[in-house]
């Protein structure tokens, strides 16, 4: 788990150590995220109109088109799985060349 302590050298030859109440604050703060998402996406389910006031499309001279989940799965979570992949080879061969 990442450790959000900031007083550590960025670019040091010594290996970090992860400390415990580094790593509690920053799985706090990701949860404080994802519930603050939560709500906010709950306010927009719940709320009359909302959506249907953000989505409106002002331009009536476009055609309308509606994505399905087949082309919005290839077209959005593969590309971003595909993009994590590679920054995580790359990852893992900067790290594997500084061990070696």
């Amino acid at each position: 788990m990442a450790d959000f302590t900031l007083t550590k050298p960025i670019f040091g030859g010594k290996h970090p150590r992860s400390s415990t109440s580094g790593n509690i604050a920053y799985a706090l703060f990701v949860l404080f995220c994802f519930w603050a998402g939560s709500q906010l996406l709950n306010i927009l389910v719940h709320a009359p109109g909302v959506y249907e006031h953000l989505m409106q499309v002002q331009d009536t001279g476009r055609p309308r088109v509606d994505i399905g989940f087949g082309v919005s799965t290839i077209f959005g979570l593969i590309p971003f799985l595909a993009g994590c992949a590679i920054l995580g080879a790359i990852a893992l061969v900067l790290r594997w060349r500084r061990y070696h």
